[in-house]
């Protein structure tokens, strides 16, 4: 038993090291990308927010390019803490950037340890190159592959984990409800700052049959009111228009998490539907989670934003 227990624990410092790979990852593609974009990402921000719509695909855009909606929630909270837009010109950006994050998920469903690899050679040799130009795609190529080789390590540990008692745990306690597993799924996200990663390790357990798929689900809109955090804190001590947009984010995702959650045996059934692998559904899931949350507040923006400012009482400036 002592053995086992030790080995339980190897087993849970190898996940971490998997967890910190996957999220240096992330580091360096935000790194390899942030040289370069931030000036233009922040002009675009303040001239094309005008409208929902155009704001929606600012955010969206952004997020798919930096691979992070939590910094891009921080640029939109800075904006408005410098007084440079206003707080209801951010409602649109943080809608689109809660489905830019899920194209990450939708690519690493095509990870692997081949792909992996080769992402991180070709980073390398980038690296390693005279051509100051190759750098910054050497960079991010190298984070790719980090993220890539991490899903497919931890892939392996949710095999080696199956004999070593956790399995049956969890199978004994299925009765775990989906709002707990939000709950994890929140205070993971919320520790390790990224959804992304947080959503990665619902998506082995649920591939090793750890969990069922609504939990997994449940974890992924659990992951996204835990990154939440990050503009709360950016907010604080600004503005009321930088707190308001921080706090319009939060009501956002756990509005959608409490309009997802009664639905989630109904969710799960139409998302095994439309597929069978495991990394699949899950990220076609956080996708169809998002997109729907995101164009149902769309054609609401105002009144959402008159609603924020009654309850912080003041307007977003």
């Amino acid at each position: 038993m002592e053995y086992g227990g030790r080995a339980m624990d190897y087993s849970l410092l190898i996940m971490i090291v998997y967890i910190f790979i996957f999220l240096f990852g992330v580091t360096l593609i935000r790194t390899g990308l942030g040289q370069s974009p931030p000036k233009h990402v922040r002009t675009l921000v303040v001239n094309s927010t005008l409208h929902p719509f155009s704001g929606f695909l600012v955010g969206f855009a952004a997020t798919a390019l930096l691979q992070s909606s939590s910094a891009v929630m921080v640029l939109a909270v800075s904006l408005v803490a410098a007084g440079i837009i206003p707080f209801r010109q951010t409602i649109g950006i943080m809608l689109g950037s809660n489905v830019g994050t899920t194209l990450t998920l939708e690519i690493l469903v095509f990870s692997g340890e081949t792909l992996g690899l080769l992402s991180m050679g070709a980073g390398i040799l980038c690296l390693l190159s005279r051509v100051r130009k190759l750098f910054l795609p050497g960079t991010i190529l190298c984070g790719v592959g980090c993220m890539f080789l991490a899903m497919d390590g931890m892939s392996s540990w949710g095999q080696e984990l199956t004999g070593q008692g956790w399995t049956d745990w969890l199978l004994e306690n299925e009765g775990m409800s989906a709002g707990t597993a939000v709950l994890g799924g929140t205070i993971i996200a919320t520790i390790i700052q990224s959804s992304t990663a947080t959503i990665a390790i619902g998506i082995q357990m649920y591939a090793n049959a750890f969990i069922q798929l609504d939990h997994a689900i449940a974890i992924m809109m659990g992951a996204n009111i835990g990154t939440c955090l990050t503009a709360v804190l950016a907010a604080l001590g600004a503005k009321r228009g930088a707190m308001q947009t921080a706090l319009a984010n939060v009501f956002l995702n756990v509005g959608g998490v409490l309009l997802f959650l009664p639905l989630i045996g109904i969710f799960s059934n139409v998302i095994m539907a439309l597929a069978v692998d495991p990394a699949a559904q899950v990220a076609h899931a956080s996708v169809i989670f998002n997109l729907i949350c995101s164009l149902l507040v769309l054609p609401f923006v105002s009144p959402f934003a008159s609603l924020i400012e009654r309850l912080t009482g003041g307007g977003g400036r």
